[in-house]
């Protein structure tokens, strides 16, 4: 068994971006990347790295996305690109000698997928985690955004707003269904804070062609891990929409849990991690 001591690295990206990434578990193993959400940091996978299944099936990688916690984060447009999102990817998965990984995106995280396919097609992956109302597709996010996030995003994405503190707060409230820790939250809290406004706004609105993921990615298959009590996505959209694109899809609810699976039922997540990776490895 090619069990790990915990790594982390500090790479750069094609564009000259800096990226932290760090990986653990059993590198002879199928290798699963996380991707964390917006305003958020890789520390919300702490429960999956911890998890001595997860460590002892899989490789498992995390990275922060570029605007994000301690990675670089540009200030303007051109600074998210598609491209250069997907290279970030690309970067990480060569830094571990990662060779089609699967992507498990929570939130914002999700959408990398899009980009990945679109740079390097479908084969580049071996399958799709999604976790906590995932955005399939930046294009798609209006029609299962859900209302308390429309409300939201106004304050939270503004470049000018004085209440931006306080709609941080509610953002990080609304990621669980039941509060978090005081310490939890102050972690969420810093995420957000560390965040230029410039990051956050060009993370979720920035331009992604939704075309050729929507027309080669059908053979990917996927699972979707979703909270009932999600008030970040209208989820029953959300899964119409990845039925329309992908052929296999599995769908795992989870009762009395919010936007957040992986951190407010961590051991029923990585459960369904486990079991559903491990079936597709042996198919």
């Amino acid at each position: 068994m090619a069990l790990q001591q915990a790594q982390e690295h500090m790479l750069t990206s094609p564009d000259g971006t800096r990226l932290w990434a760090a990986s653990n578990g059993n590198t002879s193993k199928p290798a699963i990347v996380f991707v964390h959400g917006l305003s958020c940091t890789a520390l919300g996978w702490d429960r999956q790295f911890a998890d001595a299944g997860l460590q002892r099936a899989f490789h498992l990688v995390r990275y922060e996305m570029r605007g994000h916690a301690r990675s670089g984060k540009p200030l303007d447009e051109d600074g998210y690109a598609s491209r250069k999102i997907a290279d970030d990817f690309r970067t990480v998965c060569e830094a571990f000698g990662v060779v089609k990984p699967f992507l498990c995106g929570w939130s914002l995280g999700a959408a990398i997928v899009v980009d990945v396919v679109t740079a390097f097609g479908p084969d580049y992956l071996s399958g799709i985690v999604y976790v906590g109302g995932p955005i399939v597709a930046l294009h798609y996010l209006p029609q299962f955004r859900h209302p308390v996030m429309d409300e939201l995003f106004p304050i939270i994405t503004s470049l000018t707003s004085d209440d931006l503190s306080d709609g941080g707060e509610r953002f990080v409230d609304s990621c669980v269904a039941r509060p978090l820790s005081f310490e939890e939250k102050l972690s969420f809290m810093g995420g957000f804070l560390m965040q230029p406004r410039a990051a956050r706004y060009w993370s979720i609105k920035r331009d992604q062609d939704h075309t050729v993921w929507e027309a080669t990615a059908r053979p990917l298959p996927v699972i979707i891990i979703q909270g009932e009590e999600d008030l970040h996505c209208v989820y029953d959209v959300m899964i119409g929409i990845a039925r329309r694109v992908y052929d296999n899809v599995e769908v795992k609810m989870m009762s009395g849990i919010g936007h957040s699976p992986h951190i407010e039922s961590p051991e029923e997540t990585n459960r369904a991690i486990e079991a559903w990776v491990m079936k597709v490895v042996a198919a």
